[in-house]
């Protein structure tokens, strides 16, 4: 069965199936019993949280500074970033927009009253992103944002995860309302003004 599958989903269903069982005995002992519907959310958000702090680098690590890079001459660059607030069941979302000299053309900080999972939150600030530069009448942009399975995902270089295919979709079909549209995945240390807005 697994030969056809991705890692991601050999790990969902054995993650769901550990799920199960887990819910199976909590109840044998008296404790309450787990909606399926909540278990599987609980999985998915498990996962991402796995496999984007389990992202194995293939070049060693640079401890060089990463800095912010313009873009070329006429683009705006739409740096995005997301934070979650766990306690208020809440995300916040940070947009910085710049020109090729770094020039601050607008910035925008915007909160989601939704308990969304890591990468849920990160194509929340892309789509918010994308949308925000289309009402300031951006037409040339490079979108960018530190999580690199959302970049890969809107670069269609590999799938989007189920919980955010819909998103991705959602801003792929925005960007025909632009004359170009670049991606772009920078680390956390290059992309701090979106993410102190987040």
């Amino acid at each position: 069965m697994e030969a056809g599958w991705s890692v991601e989903d050999v790990g969902l269903a054995i993650t769901i199936a550990w799920a199960l069982w887990s819910n199976r005995n909590k109840m044998f002992h008296g404790k309450p019993r787990k909606a399926g519907v909540k278990l599987v959310d609980w999985c998915k958000s498990y996962l991402d949280e796995y496999w984007a702090a389990n992202k194995v680098s293939v070049n060693p690590p640079n401890h060089l500074e990463v800095a912010w890079t313009p873009p070329t001459f006429p683009s705006y660059k739409v740096n995005v970033d997301a934070a979650r607030f766990m306690a208020q069941k809440a995300v916040g979302v940070g947009v910085i927009i710049r020109d090729h000299e770094g020039n601050f053309i607008a910035g925008l900080s915007q909160i989601f009253h939704a308990p969304l999972g890591t990468v849920e939150a990160e194509g929340k600030a892309f789509e918010a992103g994308i949308i925000f530069a289309k009402q300031m009448g951006i037409r040339d942009l490079v979108l960018e944002g530190d999580s690199l399975i959302v970049v890969q995902a809107l670069k269609q270089v590999s799938n989007a995860p189920l919980t955010v295919s819909s998103l991705i979709y959602g801003i792929l079909a925005e960007c025909n309302d632009f004359r170009k549209v670049c991606f772009s995945h920078v680390k956390r240390q290059g992309n701090r003004p979106a993410h102190l807005l987040a």
